[in-house]
């Protein structure tokens, strides 16, 4: 259960008035050009990724072409582990596992931060505002600070490049303005064709075992309208962005999994019958900017993982009930 847990939190690896609008609209616009560049451009290059005292190394090469994008990361540090993605089917390939998942999941970058809102819906959560400049991988950046405008989110710092308007550098803060989580190029080219052969996986996986979790396999994922159990609470400006029932790799058990988003932070409200001599998870546990906290009810296991703060993960979880 310790690993399922574990598993959880790795699955999970922001109105304003018109005068403040007018105040930030050279920010606002940098995150528009930020989301697109994101989506559309090509890109090859070597970041690191460091939650609190933990700091690894990869390699993202990623494909926009207009129609699918494509997306491939490459662990440099580490066990041998790399994740691709064509559109939203996304293969995971764990090698010191000997181990591979297969997913169908709603498109979200892998560099950490995924706004999935208008730029303008964002505002009523969070308040942008350009902050400075510097160089990050031996490029111009543009430094837009986000804060957001309720305790129970986290802040962030985001360096977009000067000419491209990709993000280079991303931070995510507490509110006491400390460090939980950064991701940072050190190197990258930017705008050049991406072959095929780059996009594919270096790990064969014949001989791995392999878990497939997509929407394609009815028997394993359904959407549901309601499964009885609701979240009485969130953050304002949370809206549920999907709902299913599925079975997860580690268990026959079926799981209901509520996907909410501000669209900036994100959380995963996962419901589980308990079963058996299985031990419940409880309390919490936390990964870089990402928490979690579980409890038990009526013979189910509730745990919700996000990435807000200890003391919001908790309030969400405790105002999950059965109808």
């Amino acid at each position: 259960m310790v690993r399922a847990h574990e598993l959880l939190i790795a699955l999970f690896t922001v109105l304003a008035t018109p005068t403040v609008f007018a105040q930030h609209e050279d920010a606002v616009e940098l995150m528009r050009n930020m989301a697109s560049a994101t989506e559309k451009l090509n890109y090859d290059g070597i970041f690191i990724y460091q939650r609190e005292a933990q700091i690894d190394s990869m390699r993202i090469v990623h494909r926009g072409d207009g129609i699918v994008e494509r997306e491939r990361l490459i662990s440099l540090s580490g066990p041998e582990r790399e994740v691709v993605r064509d559109g939203t089917r996304v293969t995971c390939l764990f090698a010191d596992d000997q181990e591979a998942m297969v997913e169908k999941t709603e498109p979200r970058n892998f560099l950490s931060l995924g706004v999935n809102e208008p730029i303008a819906q964002l505002k009523k959560s969070y308040t942008f505002t350009v902050t400075g400049r510097g160089r990050i991988a031996a490029r111009n950046a543009i430094l837009v600070s986000i804060q957001p405008r309720e305790a129970n989110r986290y802040a962030y710092e985001l360096w977009i490049d000067e000419e491209f308007k990709l993000l280079l550098k991303s931070v995510i803060l507490n509110l006491s303005g400390e460090l939980l989580e950064q991701v940072q190029f050190v190197q990258i080219t930017i705008n050049q064709e991406i072959p095929d052969d780059l996009l594919q996986t270096e790990i064969e996986g014949s001989e791995f075992t392999w878990h497939t979790n997509s929407e394609d396999d009815n028997s394993a994922t359904r959407v549901v309208e309601t499964s009885g159990w609701t979240v009485n609470w969130l953050p304002s400006g949370f809206y549920m962005r999907n709902h299913k029932v599925q079975t997860m790799s580690e268990s026959a058990v079926p799981v209901s999994h509520m996907v909410y988003s501000d669209g900036l932070a994100m959380v995963s409200v996962f419901v589980e019958q308990m079963v058996g001599d299985n031990q419940p998870l409880q309390g919490y546990s936390s990964m870089g900017a990402v928490n979690a906290f579980s409890r038990v009810s009526a013979n189910h296991q509730i745990t919700v993982v996000g990435e807000v703060p200890r003391s919001t993960v908790q309030q969400i979880a405790s105002s999950v009930e059965h109808h």
